[in-house]
């Protein structure tokens, strides 16, 4: 073989090796996540997982069960990196709790507490809307609608407020079942399985009322009637996201923040209007139920150039 046939067969294989090196390896700032589907009906969101993290997301593009992607993760957005370089901007529904290698378990310390109770909580999504422009057609809104167990969980101090709990709300627990818990930040994890856990969102604490007391030398006073069950919420929860992020908010055509907001209006009929420079005004009319919990995503159109 001669040696400028030599040198191109070298030249192939570095060629070769290089390729699958790039292809096993995520780019700059990236990690690699595996993506699974999960379609319903009323909801279309994704898992995504890389061995150590999970997430389940939504509002973005359209993924393949059990494709490999580039991602990060900068504060309540996920990003994926698409073949052209761009990203596609996806919203984090929750962090998916990550199971403990039997092998090594983690030591961790769990309290007991029993479960109160739950309700059953609606929130609705709204996404789309924005494009269009030049005569063409804009994206058309999509809404769909979770029905969320909220539980009671009756700590050692506290009464937690938990919903989500595990991928898919796996975790399923009946009233005066005792459980072993632990708090991290925003996060309730409930043990099951020995050193498994399911990760469940924390919506809120309740000071127990512990008013009885010892007192020995006393006659115990009459107990004072009951009071009456707490009035059912007289306001919604809206959560409102743009792309992209800073808009101003205005419900009613009052200024009430910045995207993304948590806000609470009164059930009823609200119009809201997301408004940035350079952006054409995304607005809503809609009638929103007292004690549902509502997401706007406003994806904006910008405004054609002079």
């Amino acid at each position: 073989m001669s040696s400028w046939n030599l040198f191109r067969a070298a030249l192939i294989a570095l060629f070769l090796t290089t390729t699958a090196i790039a292809n096993d390896t995520p780019a700059s700032g990236y990690q690699k996540g595996t993506i699974t589907q999960d379609f319903s009906p009323a909801h279309k969101s994704y898992d995504l997982k890389d061995g150590s993290n999970g997430y389940q997301i939504n509002n973005c593009g359209d993924f393949q069960d059990g494709q490999v992607v580039d991602y990060r993760v900068k504060e309540d957005k996920l990003y994926i990196r698409r073949d052209d370089g761009k990203e596609y901007k996806c919203s984090i529904e929750a962090k998916l709790g990550t199971t403990v290698d039997d092998s090594a378990p983690i030591a961790r310390t769990y309290q007991k507490g029993t479960i109160g109770g739950y309700e059953v909580r609606r929130d609705t999504h709204i996404g789309g809307g924005g494009g269009g422009g030049n005569g063409m057609p804009g994206n058309p809104v999509s809404t769909w609608t979770r029905h969320a167990k909220v539980y009671e969980l009756h700590g050692v101090d506290l009464i937690y407020k938990v919903d989500y709990c595990g991928a898919f709300q796996a975790g399923q627990f009946a009233p005066g079942q005792v459980v072993e818990y632990r708090v991290d930040g925003d996060r309730l994890y409930i043990r099951h399985d020995n050193n498994k856990e399911y990760s469940c969102q924390l919506e809120g604490t309740i000071k127990p009322d512990n008013a009885k007391t010892e007192d020995s030398g006393k006659t115990d006073a009459p107990a004072p009637p009951a009071s009456a069950a707490p009035a059912a919420s007289s306001t919604a929860k809206l959560s409102i996201s743009s792309i992209p992020d800073g808009a101003e908010i205005e419900v009613d055509g009052n200024f009430s923040g910045n995207t993304p907001s948590d806000l609470e209006v009164p059930g009823g009929q609200h119009t809201i209007t997301v408004k940035k420079s350079g952006y054409k005004d995304w607005q809503r009319n809609m009638k929103v139920a007292a004690g549902s919990s509502i997401h706007l995503n406003a994806e904006m159109e910008k405004t054609p150039s002079q």
